[in-house]
């Protein structure tokens, strides 16, 4: 079980740092920047990251809610921790709250 949660905090660093870089740096660079120059090509070019960031999401969400039934967690709560991975600079919040609740609730699975 321990396992699970260093997976679930290596996991929702990852999604939240992809994220944060896919819509704050990629997506502005290949929208909002003038066509042809250096800047949009460079959102083109790694646009791909929006693809990583979307199966490494899949496996968090796996992780995220095998570790919510071992902790007992509502639905809700549950949801929350889910949804943190598709808000940019959320999920950085939630994790630390998890890790908080998981240490003062459930220390055998921290």
């Amino acid at each position: 079980m321990e396992r699970l949660a260093f997976w679930y905090r290596f996991l929702a660093l990852l999604v939240g740092v992809l994220l944060a870089f896919c819509s704050l740096v990629i997506l502005p660079a290949r929208y909002l920047a003038t066509q042809g120059t250096a800047l949009q090509t460079f959102g083109e070019q790694w646009s791909i990251l929006w693809m990583v960031h979307g199966w490494v999401f899949i496996i968090y969400v796996m992780v995220a809610f095998l570790l919510s039934r071992r902790a007992g967690w509502s639905l809700v709560y549950t949801a929350v921790v889910l949804i943190a991975g598709l808000v940019p600079l959320m999920i950085f919040w939630v994790e630390r709250h998890v890790v908080r609740r998981l240490n003062g609730e459930h220390p055998e699975l921290a």
